[in-house]
């Protein structure tokens, strides 16, 4: 049993080959039993040991007597990165506002995480709970913070960890898009889909490619695709108060790239897609394809690992962004693709990390994959959401030591999930199953590790079994709003599906907001940098094309012009250059001014002081005087180096201190922030008025 293979998702785009090889199960237990059982370890084995405790509660995910179903008891959030542009949060006006009228209802159960309640750089998912008031672990309590939260931003602004922790108590989606416009159409696309007519009639296809010589899509086409269709096709006969499903299967010769791009927002797109195939990978840190390609799902038409090794992939083999064009319908559409990177990209391979104790760089930074992003935030209406992996999809999650040691199918999670999305229940609370089998799986797990480094003999199998399935079920991840669901017709009757029963595509204009990039976080902190450095700022007045400390022009008599002042009588061109001068003389007054606090801003302190007797306390020259005792002191650079003194009572930090400390530097940072916002955005103005007289 030992030499039983472990075979894995995922291909190399420029070899053709597996991104891991197979592995005998000897050789992978091995690896496995170097994997820490640190005390870090073991806290967050204490974590998930509370958080499954706390599943026994009535209403599994949430605190007694909230109804998971409805948003007017859960509540609903958003969160922001500290800093993001607030043009993102217009552009989901729609979304945010419909989301409003619904968790507000009843209460105050919609929650914007903006300013000094939004996520910090480098905050752990505990700390960002307490801060809103909300316990670390044991089940959501909406009165604190809502159960359907949607993240907005990148991977870089808010890691992945932070999604994945968040997770385990509440349900959490994430979207991050390059354009203002891809978030105005998401926005839109979700309510359109809600508020227009439900199906009656839903259609699910489930997508199966088997490529030649290849176990690892033989296993998931035979034990995964299918098997999984014939269960709910069968099942659904149990189901109340919803419509009977049209199920399809595609498997094996039929799953090419043509008859995805079909059921991929082609003219036979679904209400639900379930994908399971190899994903695009082993792109070289920072190609410039990488962050299109990566996760593209690899279609039946590569001719598998024998006949493909050692030639690059053709395009023609796998289904990426570039193949969703302008004239696609994906508009409603749930889809979950099984496949490695198909949601998302970390930074450093986490396999390496915890096999091997090394960090090995996949990606010059984390990010969305390309094709989810492209669904979601399409042009004639996006998809509601996307489930798919960050980092690799394991091809034995699915499976499990049986009596006889042999691995048998183990397919509740999936069939639980899927089943509650064809019933309409949202992404995120269908998604909890891969939550609580995570958790599970994570304890099982540890304690097995704990057992093996005491000299428990080694079940190859079975550990790498178990490893595997507790990573896929962690990577799995939901690209859009978690509070999503097919908008199937409740209460209707099951039946015969009728024949061919044809989806109704959401379908919105295009949007109306230019489709300007959104800066990356990189690209933000470089701008501010940008304002904040200590340089000189001489501002010249310059006329559109001219080059700067050009003389504005003047122009002969008679001249013909269209400008306000050109061509007038002297007067007029006298008080035109008295206003020139005047305008020079502020703006080189206010370059001065920026200067200056460029320079003093270059780094913020902040102090905190205490007293007993403030009636004799002053303040003179920027320092207190009297009797006045320094309690804790921040002192942050630019380039974000801190260096903290924290308060100390009796050997123990003081808590209620230091938070009045943090409050004040975080006021004081956005404080800072706005004065050159609008220090800057006087200069702009100054130099468009320059420009048009």
């Amino acid at each position: 049993m030992s030499d039983q293979l472990a075979v894995f998702n995922g291909i190399d785009v420029d070899s053709g080959d597996y991104l891991l090889p197979p592995l005998k199960a000897k050789d992978f237990a091995q690896i496995l039993v170097g994997l820490p059982t640190d005390g870090e370890a073991k806290a967050r084995l204490n974590l998930l040991r509370a958080w499954l405790a706390s599943r026994k509660q009535p209403s599994a995910g949430a605190i007694a007597g909230v109804d998971l179903l409805k948003l007017e008891e859960t509540g609903w959030g958003v969160i922001f990165a500290f800093g993001a542009n607030p043009a993102i949060k217009e552009a989901l006006n729609p979304l945010l506002e419909h989301r409003r009228k619904q968790a507000a209802s009843n209460g105050d159960y919609y929650h914007e995480y903006i300013s000094e309640n939004a996520f910090r750089p480098d905050e752990t998912t505990a700390k960002w709970l307490v801060r809103q008031g909300a316990s670390s672990n044991g089940p959501a309590n909406p009165n604190k913070v809502p159960y359907y939260l949607l993240i907005v931003g990148d991977p870089q602004a808010i890691p992945y960890r932070f999604q994945y922790q968040l997770d385990l108590q509440y349900a959490v989606g994430r979207i991050y898009f390059d354009s203002l416009a891809e978030y105005d159409q998401y926005a839109r696309s979700v309510v359109a889909a809600e508020t227009s007519q439900p199906t009656g009639n839903p259609r699910a296809v489930f997508f199966g490619v088997h490529n030649s010589d290849d176990p690892a899509t033989a296993l998931s086409a035979n034990e995964l695709v299918k098997p999984l269709a014939d269960f709910l096709d069968k099942d659904q006969a149990k189901w109340k108060n919803v419509p009977t499903w049209t199920i399809e299967t595609v498997l094996e010769q039929e799953a090419t790239k043509a008859r995805l791009g079909i059921v991929l927002g082609g003219d036979q797109t679904p209400d639900l897609l379930f994908s399971a195939s190899h994903g695009l990978g082993g792109f070289v840190p920072g190609d410039p394809r990488q962050e299109r390609q990566q996760g593209s799902l690899i279609c039946q038409d590569w001719p598998g690992p024998k006949e493909g090794r050692g030639q690059a992939l053709s395009p023609d083999y796998f289904f990426g962004a570039d193949d969703l064009g302008d004239d696609a319908q994906p508009g409603g559409l749930l889809a979950f693709h099984f496949a490695c990177y198909g949601a998302g990209t970390p930074q450093m391979d986490d396999f390496s990390r915890q096999a091997f104790h090394e960090q090995t760089e996949i990606a010059p930074r984390p990010f969305v994959a390309g094709l989810p992003k492209r669904l979601l935030g399409h042009p004639r209406g996006g998809a509601l959401a996307v489930v798919g992996h960050v980092e690799r999809a394991w091809g034995y999650s699915f499976l499990e030591q049986g009596a006889s040691s042999a691995l048998v199918r183990q397919l509740d999670v999936y069939q639980s999930t899927i089943t509650q999305l064809m019933q309409g229940y949202p992404i995120g609370l269908a998604m909890d199953y891969f939550n609580e089998r995570f958790a599970s799986l994570s304890i099982d797990l540890n304690q097995e590790l704990e057992d093996i480094s005491y000299g428990k003999q080694v079940d190859d199998v079975a550990l790498a079994n178990m490893w595997t399935s507790n990573n896929d079920a962690r990577n799995f991840v939901i690209l859009g709003d978690p509070a999503a669901r097919i908008s199937v017709a409740m209460g209707a009757t099951q039946g015969a599906p009728e024949e061919k029963a044809k989806r109704e595509p959401v379908i919105i204009a295009p949007s109306a907001i230019a489709s300007g990039s959104v800066a990356s976080t990189e690209q933000a902190h470089s701008q501010m940098d940008a304002f904040t450095q200590p340089v000189g700022m001489a501002i010249t007045p310059t006329l559109a094309g001219s080059q700067p400390g050009t003389a504005l022009p003047t122009l002969p008599p008679g001249a013909a012009s269209y400008g306000l002042f050109d061509g007038v009588p002297s007067a007029f061109q006298e008080a035109r250059q008295r206003l020139v001068t005047t305008l020079q003389q502020f703006t080189e007054k206010l370059g001065e001014t920026i200067q200056k606090a460029a320079s003093d801003m270059s780094s913020l302190e902040v102090r905190t002081y205490v007293s007993d007797n403030l009636s004799a306390v002053g303040y003179e020259n920027g320092a207190f005087t009297g009797p006045v005792q320094l309690r804790a002191v921040t002192h942050i650079n630019l380039d974000g180096d801190s260096s903290v003194c924290v308060p100390e009572t009796e050997g123990r930090v003081d808590d209620a201190l230091w938070s009045i400390h943090m409050d004040m530097v975080e006021k004081a940072q956005v404080n800072r922030a706005e004065m050159l916002k609008t220090a800057v955005s006087a200069a702009s103005g100054l130099l468009a008025a320059l420009k048009s007289l």
